[in-house]
């Protein structure tokens, strides 16, 4: 009896250790688990906050390419003033401009007038004067031409400038948003591999922590089952004989000592 309560002795604690190994890779598995779930929520929230803004971004593309001069097939607009060159205007543009014309018929009347009624008629000195008339006339109209077509190229450059910055801007925006949300998706998921790593890992010691317990009862087991056969075969009696005289554990507290001294203890 005294052999099978050591042999159950022996069974018991490797049972609660390999329980207790179980059940501590099992809690520390499941914590592992809920903070990896928790990473992956997380990231989710994130995620969701941040997608307006990636969507504004991505569907601000094609209206920025379009301001920039672009089609579609990215072939250049050219009517689009951000992809247009001044162009200085000529000198026949400058006389188109209404009104010129008649501003040089009245001017050279008036000329021709003057001469007239200082008696030069149509001499050199009226054909002179009326020259420099119509040079003054063509020089101030085509500077006047002029700066109205480069304010208004200025105008609609800047115009087409400024709406695509603004273009440009909410693009940037949604760009750092889809760059934000996959450099958080890359941390999460480190993160809770890290973590599915250490549940695993937990599991893994908690088997073969058990497997380890359960080894050593089992050898503890045979190891006193091969001592009492050696034992037995030597005196007859097993080690826990009940025989005060044999057994190593048997009878009273002064004969178990000798037995142990006669045994090598």
């Amino acid at each position: 009896m005294v052999a099978a309560a050591v042999v159950g002795g022996a069974a018991l604690t490797a049972g609660v250790g390999y329980m207790s190994s179980k059940n501590a890779a099992s809690t520390q598995a499941g914590a592992a688990n809920r903070a990896a779930d928790m990473q992956q929520a997380q990231y989710d929230q994130t995620r969701k906050d941040l997608s307006p803004y990636n969507d504004f971004g991505k569907n601000a593309i094609n209206p920025l390419m379009s301001a920039m001069g672009y089609n579609p097939d990215f072939s250049v607009n050219q009517n689009n003033p951000l992809q247009q060159r001044f162009s200085a205007p000529t000198a026949d543009q400058a006389q188109q401009t209404p009104g010129y014309q008649f501003t040089l018929d009245q001017g050279l009347k008036a000329v021709q007038n003057s001469a007239s009624a200082r008696g030069l008629g149509t001499s050199g000195a009226a054909m002179k004067g009326a020259s420099s008339y119509a040079t003054g006339l063509a020089d101030s109209t085509y500077n006047d031409v002029y700066n109205r077509a480069l304010q208004t190229f200025n105008t609609n450059y800047n115009s087409a400038s400024q709406n695509a910055n603004r273009l440009s801007g909410i693009v940037q925006q949604g760009q750092n948003s889809a760059a934000q949300t996959g450099s958080m998706g890359m941390t999460a998921a480190n993160n809770a591999g890290n973590m599915l790593t250490s549940g695993a890992n937990a599991t893994a010691s908690g088997i073969v922590g058990g497997a380890n317990a359960l080894t050593s009862a089992i050898n503890g087991g045979l190891n006193l089952a091969l001592t009492n056969a050696i034992y037995s075969a030597n005196t007859g009696n097993g080690l826990f004989s009940g025989n005060s005289n044999t057994g190593v554990f048997g009878g009273n507290n002064a004969s178990t000592a000798s037995n142990l001294t006669n045994w090598g203890a």
